[in-house]
């Protein structure tokens, strides 16, 4: 069973790495406002410094999500033994249906009541830790992405405002070089400059004044290009910030009911103990916990299959390639239901 306070190293390192990731997409996004608010040249971005910084934030986001899906699923181990201890406590052929899994049950033999709720009392103090983690996550992951779209939709409309501007220019080259064939056509033969001193210096101001709208649309054509490349690397960023919101919400849905769980076998072990002299050290943290159950009317209600839609949930979005077969899944899954 859990070591007491075996999940503090991890918890610690993921309160870390949440904290670096919030503070490192902050910044991302806060560059990005920079290049939303407006007409400033796209040439002077250092392209390569707003990559890396891009994808150090995904990098610390991933690791954030990794070690929070370990704790859930660590977490639900732990609870997942402490049930089989339970029940066999009341039936001894209880985990045969999984001869490895009862091999390393027996070698320690059953366990006491008093045993069990400790390791529950430890698991619910981490869970209670990591779903003040997950509130501090998903608001601060949401401020970001709607920053994000609100910065993106102005460098957007900036690109947009480019292509009408290209559009004009290319509008403008067509004139001129129409007024050019125009003016090459109406010219004799022997046209020579210094006899024609006037058209000559037509010629001359059109020739000019092309070359100088082909100047104007390769800054255009160019700039366009750099705001494209700097929205593509930001949309990319809105994705991971979204993907990030919804495993958050995955993770934090599956934990709640993991943690009622916790509280409700917590309690029948409680019958079969003396409750007071276990509750006296719990943490507060825990005992909270305990409380919003004991108040909430709700709690506890049908768990087998909030537990089991919960579980799918967390699996279709975190771990798709433990689902069965899309033919299986069919029969079982309820993707109607919401994903709480």
């Amino acid at each position: 069973m859990a070591i007491p306070h075996s999940f503090d190293g991890v918890l610690d390192k993921a309160q870390a790495t949440l904290d670096d990731a919030i503070g490192s997409m902050g910044a991302a996004v806060a560059t990005l406002a920079s290049h939303a608010r407006g007409e400033e040249r796209i040439d002077t971005v250092n392209f390569p410094v707003e990559e890396t910084l891009v994808r150090e934030a995904v990098e610390l986001l991933d690791r954030w999500k990794s070690l929070a899906l370990s704790l859930v699923k660590d977490l639900d181990r732990v609870t997942a033994e402490a049930d089989l201890q339970h029940r066999r406590r009341f039936d001894e052929n209880a985990g045969f249906e999984d001869a490895s899994l009862l091999r390393r049950k027996l070698a320690r033999g059953p366990m006491k009541p008093e045993a069990i709720m400790t390791d529950l009392d430890v698991a619910l103090s981490a869970s209670a830790t990591l779903n003040l983690l997950f509130k501090q996550a998903r608001p601060a992951l949401s401020r970001c992405f709607h920053d994000c779209e609100i910065h993106l939709e102005g460098v957007i409309k900036r690109r947009r405002k480019l292509d009408f501007e290209i559009e004009e220019v290319q509008r403008d080259a067509d004139a001129v070089i129409a007024r050019i064939t125009s003016l090459r056509r109406s010219l004799p033969s022997t046209f020579h400059p210094d006899a024609h001193p006037e058209l000559g210096e037509d010629y001359r101001d059109l020739l000019a004044e092309q070359d100088e709208i082909r100047k104007r649309e390769r800054r255009l054509q160019s700039d366009r290009t750099m705001r494209q490349r700097l929205i593509d690397i930001y949309e990319g960023l809105a994705g991971v910030l979204n993907a990030q919101i919804a495993a958050v919400g995955a993770m934090a849905g599956k934990l709640t009911v993991d943690i009622e769980q916790r509280i409700a076998l917590l309690k029948a072990l409680a019958l079969e103990v003396d409750p007071p002299s276990l509750a006296a050290a719990r943490p507060a943290a825990v005992e909270s916990l305990i409380q919003a159950f004991e108040s909430n009317v709700l709690a506890g209600h049908d768990l087998a299959a909030r537990k089991a839609h919960v579980d799918f949930v967390f699996a279709r979005r975190l771990e798709p390639h433990l689902l069965p077969a899309p033919a299986e899944v069919e029969e079982t899954s309820d993707d109607t239901q919401p994903e709480g």
